[in-house]
């Protein structure tokens, strides 16, 4: 029953946006309740289905569109209700949903009774395409180097790779986020708190301005800043550089796949360990090979440095 619901609550969820898509902003407002409520933190709230349309039709001189949920999560209370929750996107604003309340009524058809959405960015014009694309550098960090406590197996190529790339974003004033893992645990055997080994390699060191997302597990989205950094950047895209292609690298593609952003890695900008498994010993790169094999079934585009800066000239 409760999955049922879910999928009836997403289709009214996904014509809504549709509607506000193709500019149908009466259709959207015919959408709730006649006695709902809705909170649009900073801009206050706004009682019954008249007040609603009155924001919405007002909202709708800017010129909104391209709206996109992500990171959906429904909640059912009973048959004739459900609580819906995502971060959203769209070409002018992006912010957080914490409450849509649909409720099922009489003609069979699901309504909001409650909306309480946070506008966390504004902009005056909408964002460029290639503003939506983010370069994620993924622990690129001293311990994964030469005299490091666990070096890898081409992180010297990976690293040089990164830069490549890294300098091409800056040169485009585009999106560059950073992610260091620090283990909690000062015995950890890499990566151990107030040691050199945690930061982050100097050919590919952060400069002013760009954000440094500090994890301390392998997803980079848990109990972190990475979500809300990108909904503040009006992130769409994802591309990969980094290590461990094994573990933070193909956890952070999975994890962002499934949020609903696109992930594209860049195939000579990974590195990984050799690793043996039983009787099965493994190179370095046969790990990468294998690992970005994995990511291609997961829903992530793989591209050479060379390739993608092609095809983004």
């Amino acid at each position: 029953m409760s999955q049922s619901i879910r999928q009836s609550v997403m289709l009214a969820s996904q014509q809504w946006i549709a509607n506000f898509n193709q500019g149908n902003i009466q259709a959207c407002v015919d959408r709730y309740t006649v006695n709902a409520s809705m909170q649009v933190s900073p801009f206050g709230r706004f009682q019954g289905i008249g007040a609603i349309g009155e924001f919405w039709h007002g909202f709708a001189q800017h010129k909104p569109g391209e709206l996109i949920y992500r990171n959906v999560e429904i909640k059912v209370l009973n048959p004739k209700s459900a609580i819906l929750s995502a971060n959203f996107s769209m070409n002018i604003v992006s912010g957080f949903i914490s409450k849509e309340l649909w409720v099922l009524a009489d003609d069979g058809q699901w309504y909001l009774e409650e909306d309480d959405f946070s506008v966390l960015t504004q902009l005056e014009a909408p964002l460029a395409k290639e503003q939506r694309t983010a370069l994620v550098l993924v622990d690129l960090q001293n311990d994964y180097f030469p005299g490091g406590r666990f070096e890898l197996e081409g992180t010297g190529d990976a690293s040089n790779i990164a830069k490549t790339m890294l300098t091409h974003f800056r040169a485009k004033h585009l999106p560059v986020i950073h992610i260091q893992h620090i283990f909690e645990d000062d015995n950890a055997p890499f990566f151990a708190p107030k040691t050199t080994g945690i930061e982050i390699e100097s050919r590919v060191a952060p400069i002013e301005g760009e954000p440094v997302i500090v994890k301390h597990q392998i997803d980079s989205f848990i109990n972190t800043a990475l979500e809300q950094t990108l909904v503040e950047l009006g992130i769409d895209k994802l591309v990969i550089v980094g290590a461990m292609a094994q573990a933070c690298v193909q956890t952070i593609c999975r994890s962002a796949v499934n949020k609903g952003y696109t992930c594209e890695v860049i195939e000579n900008g990974i590195a990984a360990p050799a690793l043996e498994y039983g009787k099965h010993s493994f190179s370095g790169a046969e790990i990468v090979a294998a690992n970005l094999l994995s990511l291609t079934f997961g829903g992530a585009q793989m591209k050479t440095c060379q390739a993608w800066l092609t095809e983004n000239s």
